[in-house]
């Protein structure tokens, strides 16, 4: 497991769902790299940081630290075999956060 701090924007809104232990969101961000075009990270938070990622909406600057892996799937439309970054976030940052700060 690798402990990361990664800086993305959201590809689509995001939704608080309810598992059967917690409240948990999954969401896509995409993150520049200094390549032409950006990484996509998968990600997944739980409880009260998914409540506050779940404010946000497509577009918005996410900060996320957390465990990151990567993993791999099948394209359904291609059948090949894909290659990404997924991150289980134990906290983040948002523009939410940095303006209680300066409100403060």
């Amino acid at each position: 497991m690798i402990e990361s701090l990664i800086n993305g924007k959201l590809l689509r809104d995001t939704e608080l769902r309810t598992g059967n232990s917690a409240k948990y969101c999954n969401f896509l961000l995409s993150v520049s790299v200094g390549e032409p075009s950006p990484i996509v990270v998968s990600g997944i938070a739980f409880n009260e940081v998914a409540e506050r990622i779940t404010k946000l909406k497509k577009g918005d600057v996410l900060t996320v630290i957390g465990t990151l892996k990567p993993n791999q799937w099948q394209d359904k439309t291609s059948g090949e075999t894909k290659h990404g970054l997924c991150v289980t976030v134990s906290d983040c940052l948002t523009v939410y956060d940095i303006k209680k700060r300066k409100a403060a």
